[in-house]
């Protein structure tokens, strides 16, 4: 599982990434952008033109190895997690004023697939998504930062570094293509 975190600057900085995964690129990418209604919607159908990837927003209780091949986006105003194998969609309390938080979802999703996982955390303000990613790194997956000359905002990545929880801190054009290497020979359960 592929799990991308963002906020200011993450529209185009998901867009390039999800442009340099091949067609049939195999496994699921669950999305958290801090963005709000109404523009949600039309950004899933946006980057669903844009990128040859079917971009949905999380349907609770749909299984994630339903969701291979696809992107799948947290809605506003609810977190996006993984429990038992499925998504869950809740109105928990915000974290660092956020609903969706990248954390919430990097935290379930380091409980559900440990090394099985690889996370991005991308341009944004603020620190959410840092823990998150420490998470994952702790439970042996793998943790990718954007690097600060990519970023449009060094806010988000920059926590996670400080903290250790990027296993890779690596340029936007590099991010993609490492995920590639990385879904290479990986198994869906």
């Amino acid at each position: 599982v592929v799990a991308i975190g963002a906020s200011t600057g993450g529209p185009g900085a998901v867009l390039q990434i999800l442009r340099s995964l091949p067609r049939g690129f195999p496994l699921p990418v669950l999305l958290v952008l801090h963005i709000c209604e109404p523009f949600a919607a039309a950004f899933a159908e946006w980057l669903d033109g844009q990128t040859g990837f079917r971009v949905a927003e999380a349907v609770d209780g749909q299984p994630v190895k339903a969701t291979a091949g696809r992107v799948t986006m947290a809605p506003p105003d609810r977190h996006l997690v993984v429990r038992g194998g499925r998504l869950r969609l809740t109105r928990d309390p915000e974290r660092h004023s956020c609903r969706p938080a990248v954390d919430m979802l990097f935290e379930s999703v380091a409980v559900e697939y440990g090394n099985a996982a690889a996370a991005c955390l991308l341009t944004g303000m603020g620190r959410d998504g840092a823990a998150g990613l420490l998470a994952i790194r702790r439970a042996g997956g793998v943790t990718i930062a954007q690097d600060e000359a990519s970023s449009v905002v060094y806010g988000m990545p920059r926590e996670a570094v400080l903290l250790d929880a990027a296993e890779r801190v690596l340029p936007l054009s590099d991010i993609g293509p490492h995920l590639v290497s990385l879904a290479e020979g990986a198994v869906i359960e």
